[in-house]
């Protein structure tokens, strides 16, 4: 848990300013000609949390097959929003998201956010500070069947074992800095290449990156426990709150389950929604409590928000490892 104070409503400056003992996340400013009615800059504190999901002693549905004897089917594969199962020896077992499928040269991994791969009081496995030994870590991704993962604490669908953790990192060195420092990637059995879905369900393809701007429209699509049990709602859009070099931060529907999923810009034309450019990977979730005036009425709400690491960043993140990584694009 982490516990924030000064963090002000969504469209305002966000800088998470920590207890002694607590990590910070970056400042990222908005605008701020948009806080005028709808937000105030009063004070908010703000609960900050890793949604990566507890799965440990849940009723197991799931079937094991070689990925030889399957063949992807719909939005199920290897890719975009896939249901990841991590189990950390001496640890738990984990539920996440897959963000992206990327690449190092023959070679395919899939992304999440680094929390998911190594213990909470662990730093990373690479790089400055590497602390942890993720040799013993299993991955299992869910490649059909995957619907209603992480509902009424059950595991549903068909696994396929995934391959070593090529990396994991959830904080700065110092451990002080959790936000924009959270990334890993898992090794693709090249057995399994053939079930691997760049795309991401519903909002499709995606070329290029571009940062999360303020006001605009992005899209993810995660497993998040009440709203990403299902196929309609996994798919979820959302409205940035803004971007620096290494972390961005949006007002989206998350919950645990959602984290290492991907986020995307999206557009509409009035009818639907449809993928642009990556953006970067949902790595926490906030809650706050701040003041919102609406026709003269001014009171306090809770207002949630998520945050996470920027494409520019995972890749720098990744050269810890001797990965040199670029994103597989439909």
């Amino acid at each position: 848990m982490r516990l924030l104070s000064r963090f002000s409503a969504f469209g305002v400056a966000a800088a998470l300013a920590a207890c002694a003992d607590v990590p910070s996340a970056p400042e990222l400013t908005a605008p701020a000609a948009v806080s005028a009615d709808l937000l105030s800059t009063g004070d908010t504190d703000v609960e900050l949390k890793r949604p990566k999901i507890n799965v440990t002693g849940w009723v197991d549905e799931t079937t094991s097959r070689p990925p030889n004897l399957l063949v992807p089917a719909g939005p199920e594969g290897i890719g975009p929003g896939s249901p990841i199962i991590i189990t950390i020896p001496n640890d738990g077992r984990y539920g996440c998201s897959a963000n992206f499928v990327w690449r190092e040269g023959a070679k395919l991994y899939l992304g999440a956010a680094g929390h998911c791969f190594i213990p909470a009081a662990a730093k990373s496995t690479h790089g400055t500070g590497a602390d942890y030994d993720a040799s013993g870590v299993t991955v299992d991704v869910c490649v059909e069947g995957c619907e209603g993962n992480f509902r009424t604490m059950r595991l549903v669908g068909t696994l396929v074992r995934l391959g070593r953790v090529a990396y994991a990192r959830q904080t700065d060195p110092t451990g002080t800095e959790d936000v924009g420092n959270d990334f890993g990637v898992v090794e693709i059995p090249a057995e399994a290449a053939h079930l691997v879905r760049p795309g991401m369900p519903i909002w499709g393809g995606f070329k290029g990156v571009e940062q999360m701007e303020f006001g605009n429209l992005a899209c993810h699509y995660g497993n998040g426990v009440g709203v990403g049990e299902t196929f309609v709602t996994k798919a979820r859009v959302g409205v940035g709150g803004g971007s620096d070099a290494t972390s961005w931060y949006g007002d989206f529907a998350g919950a645990f389950g959602d984290s290492g999923s991907g986020i995307m810009g999206c557009k509409s034309d009035g009818l639907s929604f449809a993928g642009t450019r990556a953006i970067g990977v949902l790595t926490h979730l906030g809650v706050g409590i701040g003041d919102v005036k609406y026709k003269g009425i001014k009171t306090k709400v809770e207002h949630g928000f998520v945050l996470g690491t920027t494409i520019a960043r995972a890749i720098e993140m990744g050269r810890e490892a001797g990965l040199n990584l670029t994103l597989v694009e439909p």
